[in-house]
């Protein structure tokens, strides 16, 4: 950012601080208390002052100084055009598994971006790999508590990490996951499990290690890897047959009869996919713990069927009624 560049304002709360200071879309912020901010966590940080002095870049060029009190807790009112405020950090890794290298061909460009970014991982549930996290990306996170953090694990073996996401960096990256859970970060994880790689007893390592971070490190969600026909020039991969997907079902089920004894939750978690390509039956809702994964295919179908079956019910008691 420029020295005399902010960003720009798309939205003012009607009755807000800011309507009411007479800022308004196309303006731009650009300092808060004498001080530039890089992205969104910088600005809730900075407005948390209850007396601010806000420099505003008017849309006709003028630059006005604003006083505000407040309390703490007191929003300005301001959208941004911007949701984060910043460029996105760009993922630096060829993942074996990577499902947008599988894209077709010719479509629109955001479906071929590629984040790794933490902030999104907070604000948006994204996962992130660590591996272009640099220190003071580690700082802000312990600095703003941005918690929970979901990973991209895919193995607890550095070596083997290294190999499947083609990042030297990849292994070392893992070493966060202390520091987190030294400061208190709440984190979730992610296996993309891959046959003949991060599976058996690589994922016995996995899961083992990564008990150690409980409770800090609340979850962990093992999908399969999914392939697609565009997977031209890409890593030689398969998919899981019947047998091995109902054996890697047993293999997570003993650790989650343990750990629900001894923490009071599964922690691990497979995905749908698991279930209906080995031809099992869906576990019930009391499995999935809440849905705490259901965005990341962890216990859709379930939640799907019994919401299903719950609207059947009301429908029923409403026609009876009628009657």
């Amino acid at each position: 950012m420029k020295a005399n560049e902010g960003h720009i304002i798309s939205y003012v709360e009607p009755g807000s601080i800011a309507d009411q200071l007479e800022i308004e879309e196309g303006d731009e912020l650009i300092r808060i208390n004498g001080k530039k901010y890089k992205d969104i966590f910088d600005y809730r940080y900075l407005i948390k002052e209850e007396e601010l002095v806000l420099l505003v870049k008017k849309k006709n060029g003028e630059e006005w100084e604003l006083e505000v009190e407040k309390y703490p807790e007191d929003d300005l009112g301001i959208t941004f055009k911007e949701g984060l405020m910043d460029k996105y950090s760009r993922c630096s890794n060829a993942c074996v598994f990577c499902f947008i290298d599988q894209n077709a061909p010719g479509m629109r460009d955001t479906l071929y971006f590629k984040d790794d970014d933490a902030r999104l991982s907070f604000l948006q549930g994204n996962y992130i790999t660590m591996t272009n996290l640099s220190d003071e990306d580690v700082r802000r996170i312990l600095f703003y508590k941005l918690s929970p953090i979901n990973i991209s694990i895919q193995t607890m073996n550095k070596q083997l990490r290294v190999k499947m996401l083609h990042n030297r960096f990849a292994g070392d990256a893992l070493d966060k996951i202390k520091i987190f859970n030294d400061a208190g970060i709440k984190m979730n994880g992610q296996v993309v499990l891959c046959p003949d790689l991060n599976d058996k007893e690589e994922l016995d390592y996995t899961i083992t290690e990564l008990e150690k971070y409980m409770p800090n490190f609340q979850s962990l969600s093992i999908v399969p890897v999914g392939l697609s026909r565009f997977r031209k020039n890409l890593y030689r991969m398969r998919s899981f047959t019947k047998e091995e997907l109902r054996n890697t079902i047993a293999q997570v089920e003993k650790y989650q009869e343990r750990f629900l004894k001894q923490f009071g939750t599964r922690f691990v978690f497979l995905s749908d996919e698991f279930y209906i390509n080995a031809e099992m039956p869906m576990p019930t809702a009391d499995y999935y713990e809440g849905y705490s994964q259901i965005e990341n295919g962890i216990g859709i179908v379930t939640s799907f069927h019994d919401e299903f079956e719950n609207g059947l019910k009301n429908l029923e008691e409403d026609l009876e009624k009628e009657e």
